[in-house]
């Protein structure tokens, strides 16, 4: 990285990432509701695989202007109200399309959420098919790798309570983005940008999969539907600050210590300084989410969520950082 990049940017100094010294937040979301045809839209979905990858181009190296991402977000807000208005226009007659009403409303942002960052990826080599896969199967792995971690390691619950799942949860999508990474990293997928991609797409299954557990309980608990709509509709309001950029910063952190690293395996990329000063940002954002701040610093009751927000802003911030730095691989991958 070339040092006069850090000089107005103390965080990407620190952190060895590429400044933002381009990047406009208003020029980034001025596409968003720009006019494009539905064949652009199927185009753009349809890259990814051997045949439909394009070749690298120096004009990726710059941040797009994405615009499915709302596409996919209201596309998805339509389905779910029209569940929900036959669950409470028929009630118990309608009862058989609540399974899919929780799960339209749990993905509605996360889904958007990751087809923002497939959209950050201006090479295009990560195809939808392959996002699937991480997504279910990758969010199912972490699931899996979360009750494990817990149960052999209690002790970071009894320390820690609630926001032990900071550790333990950003260890287990770790461990699912090295699983779909470990033949591609080096070969087919070695830009950073892909690891933001695989990082989100494994955040955004465990995001779903565990806001729709929460919003079961918590019509379970209370036997209304009203709690199963409240609980959706919080954690989709919230579900851009969290797992989904939280395992973001982790994969995009593991292709950058890859890429640095003198041996080329997983190990050394974990263990290096490069890798470490990142995860542990993640690790350290959840923590403070699942640690009662707004409490501990008497925080008012209508300002509980500030907090959320101000956690949010800062994954995000390290999110276009690492995105940067992958608009430099490019840069440099063009000029070779």
């Amino acid at each position: 990285m070339a040092d006069n990049n850090f000089k107005n940017d103390v965080v990407s100094g620190q952190l060895g990432l590429e400044a933002l010294t381009k990047f406009s937040l208003k020029e980034f979301l001025s596409g968003t509701f720009a006019p494009h045809s539905w064949g652009e839209f199927e185009s753009r979905l349809s890259v990814g695989s051997p045949t439909t990858t394009p070749a690298l181009d120096i004009s990726m190296a710059e941040f797009p202007k994405p615009w499915m991402f709302v596409r996919i977000m209201l596309g998805t807000l339509l389905g779910y109200s029209i569940l929900l208005f036959l669950l409470t226009s028929y009630q118990q007659s309608a009862l058989t399309t609540l399974p899919a009403f929780i799960f339209y409303g749990c993905f509605i942002v996360p889904f958007a959420v990751m087809t923002l960052f497939f959209e950050m990826n201006t090479v295009c080599d990560v195809s939808m098919v392959m996002l699937a896969k991480i997504l279910m199967i990758g969010g199912a792995i972490a699931f899996l790798a979360t009750f494990l971690i817990g149960t052999f390691f209690p002790v970071i619950y009894k320390m820690y309570d609630a926001a032990g799942a900071g550790i333990i949860e950003e260890l287990a999508k770790l461990l699912a983005i090295i699983f779909y990474a470990r033949n591609v990293i080096h070969t087919k997928h070695k830009f950073s940008l892909a690891g933001l991609l695989y990082g989100a797409a494994v955040g955004t299954g465990f995001a779903a999969f565990e806001s729709a557990g929460y919003a079961l309980n918590a019509g379970l608990e209370a036997n209304s539907f009203a709690a199963i709509n409240e609980s959706i509709l919080l954690r989709g309001l919230l579900a851009p600050f969290t797992h989904i950029v939280w395992s973001a910063i982790a994969g995009g952190a593991l292709w950058i210590a890859y890429g640095h690293s003198k041996t080329k395996t997983f190990m050394s990329a974990i263990v290096s300084t490069r890798f470490l000063s990142l995860f542990i940002i993640s690790v350290g954002l959840h923590f403070l989410w699942d640690s009662d701040v707004a409490e501990y610093f008497g925080i008012p009751d209508n300002l509980y969520l500030a907090p959320y927000f101000v956690w949010g802003i800062i994954a995000w911030a390290i999110v276009f950082r690492l995105a940067a730095t992958g608009y430099r691989e490019i840069r440099l991958a063009c000029l070779q």
